[in-house]
């Protein structure tokens, strides 16, 4: 991840205004409103599943950032709330929309792999992604095909995971 170059994120899908926003947060994250960068990131990454991907990368370098910076946690903790709100009406976005359901669990998935504390996984995060990962199991969701996509994530939680049901 350090050797990574800052220019190479995928935002072009981006106007040129927010594709500058989040340049600036990527280098100079006191200078922006992170609430805003957060928001953005997140809406983006409900649309738009190839960037629901990229994002957690995204957010990895903002928070190094801002830590690094001001020793601070305002993106950290807006983004983290944010998907709380989203977590919690997971079933209502998957009622309305199996793309934005998928993209959500992606998104949650990507943040849990990117985002660590002392160099370990959020554990504020392994319910909603193993609640999500098992939502996905289950039969309604194995004749969705865009769901059945994601089942990868599954297996890798799954081996990330075994034997240690304490944190399940």
């Amino acid at each position: 991840m350090e050797n990574s170059s800052k220019e190479d994120y995928k935002i072009q899908s981006f106007d040129l205004e927010t594709q500058k926003l989040l340049k600036t947060a990527l280098k100079d994250p006191g200078s922006v409103d992170l609430e805003k960068v957060s928001s953005v990131i997140v809406d983006q990454s409900l649309k738009d599943q190839i960037f629901s991907r990229e994002a957690g990368r995204i957010c990895y370098t903002i928070v190094q950032a801002e830590a690094k910076q001001s020793n601070g946690s305002v993106f950290r903790r807006s983004l983290l709330t944010r998907l709380q709100q989203e977590f919690k009406a997971r079933e209502e976005t998957r009622t309305r929309s199996t793309q934005e359901w998928v993209c959500l669990v992606s998104f949650i998935c990507n943040i849990f792999d990117y985002l660590k504390v002392n160099n370990m996984h959020m554990m504020a995060l392994v319910p909603p992604v193993y609640d999500c990962l098992f939502r996905l199991a289950q039969s309604d969701a194995l004749k969705n095909e865009e769901e059945v996509n994601l089942e990868h994530y599954y297996i890798e939680m799954d081996q990330l995971y075994k034997g240690d049901s304490s944190t399940m």
